[in-house]
């Protein structure tokens, strides 16, 4: 690419007059030529518009390209797609955008309909990367990097750069000292083409110094210097060993076997977290989670009951300790034909669920989806022992454990086999 002050002028400066300009941080990773750029960033860092922009300048400059954005889930990849579109008719290029079969931007020659395509870009979730095979690109942005499995990079995402000497782009958060980290050190040193930067919070101007006290107050030490420094630290001692978890985003499918839905309800400041697990305990696949926070108990209900159907769940498992009981029995109401049973959550259950959880992924039964949210708060999910000897399970301070809580109600309603039924189920 041309440097950002001389051949890229005119598209920062529209950009500027339609309110956006980069902070230095930004500015240095967008004059970078490295065919493989590396980007540890911390969380309101700008990231999105960060790679946004320079995805919207490679169709601003050049006579043709094809780029793709691949996220841990659709609807990451999909905030890209969106500021993307923003951002081309900023700087006056006129496009074409779909949702289906996936976002996708086209731009054709003259700018009109019925010419020739000459940029395509395209949003994937990197969760089904089998469809990505055969597809070729000259730029692939891999946003959150580290929590997608490394096959999707090393398999899927560089075989799609060979034939035309592609680039890449790898964003992310760091997680612990993974592949995302080795790619970064290759960059430190300057490596086949790597450039990387480690570019914390505190860059970006619109992140007060008062924000990042507040979180710092709020966060572990550890914590905050992952998420909001960007540093790449040890992994800590948790409930869920952080090789048992590499291990379960690049496990084997699961094709069949019914689908169950583990659901915790929102208290106080939680989160009310669905995930659906389809398979038996002896091999799982996680195909769907997401949580919610703000809505009323009848919208939130309605949320997972179109979660559940969206899933084809044959049963839903809830949390029916204290208000979640009447809360489950409306769900059982809104989702007729379906299984809904409630669980009693108490110091002793929670123990157990959890540390059935943890045999599965010790023992390599589950395949989890790459959800950034899901894998942080299996990353920071631990156990403290009381003084009686007993282990109390949470997450670790500033961070929530609402999905994690949901994944084990999900996991303890599969099937030991095909003809057994749920396990330590309470009414």
């Amino acid at each position: 690419m041309a440097p950002y002050l001389s051949v890229n002028r005119l598209f920062f400066r529209r950009l500027e007059e339609a309110g956006w300009v980069p902070h230095p941080g930004q500015r240095e990773y967008l004059e970078s030529g490295a065919r493989f750029r590396v980007l540890a960033c911390g969380r309101r860092w700008g990231k999105t518009d960060a790679s946004a922009a320079d995805m919207a300048r490679r169709i601003f400059v050049s006579r043709s390209s094809r780029q793709i954005a691949i996220a841990p889930t659709l609807a990451q990849a999909r905030i890209v797609f969106e500021r993307m579109k923003w951002m081309l008719a900023a700087v006056g290029v006129a496009y074409t955008a779909v949702q289906t079969p996936h976002p996708t931007i086209r731009v054709h020659e003259g700018g009109k309909r019925n010419g020739a395509v000459v940029h395509v870009f395209d949003a994937r979730s990197g969760h089904e990367a089998h469809n990505l095979r055969g597809d070729g690109a000259d730029h692939i942005l891999l946003d959150e990097a580290a929590f997608v499995p490394e096959e999707l990079i090393t398999d899927v995402a560089m075989p799609m750069l060979a034939a035309n000497d592609g680039r890449m782009t790898l964003i992310s958060t760091p997680r612990g000292r993974n592949f995302f980290y080795r790619l970064f050190r290759m960059g430190e040193r300057g490596e086949n083409g790597f450039w990387s930067r480690r570019s914390p919070s505190s860059e970006n101007p619109m992140v007060s110094a008062e924000y990042l006290a507040l979180q710092r107050e709020i966060l572990s030490e550890r914590s905050f210097r992952t998420e909001y420094e960007a540093e790449f630290l040890d992994s800590a001692t948790t409930v869920f060993a952080y090789e048992a978890l590499e291990r379960a985003m690049s496990a084997r499918r699961v094709d069949v076997g019914e689908v169950v839905v583990g659901v915790d309800w929102a208290r106080c400041e939680d989160f009310t977290a669905a995930v659906a697990v389809r398979g038996l305990r002896s091999g799982c696949e996680v195909v769907g989670a997401e949580r919610w926070s703000g809505l009323g108990w009848s919208a939130m209900v309605s949320r997972v009951a179109e979660f559940a159907v969206r899933h084809a769940a044959h049963r839903v498992l809830c949390d029916a300790t204290g208000v979640g009981d009447p809360v489950t029995e409306q769900l059982r109401s809104e989702c007729p034909g379906v299984g809904v049973e409630g669980f009693v959550f108490t110091q002793s259950s929670k123990a157990d669920l959890i540390e059935l959880l943890a045999w599965g992924f010790e023992r390599g039964a589950i395949r989890l989806l790459p959800d950034p949210d899901l894998v942080r708060e299996l990353e920071h999910f631990e156990g403290k022992s009381t003084s009686r000897g007993r282990v109390v399970y949470g997450a670790v301070g500033g961070y929530h454990d609402d999905l994690v809580c949901a994944l084990a109600l999900a996991y303890s309603a599969l099937g030991h086999s095909r003809s057994v039924g749920v396990a330590g189920r309470e009414r």
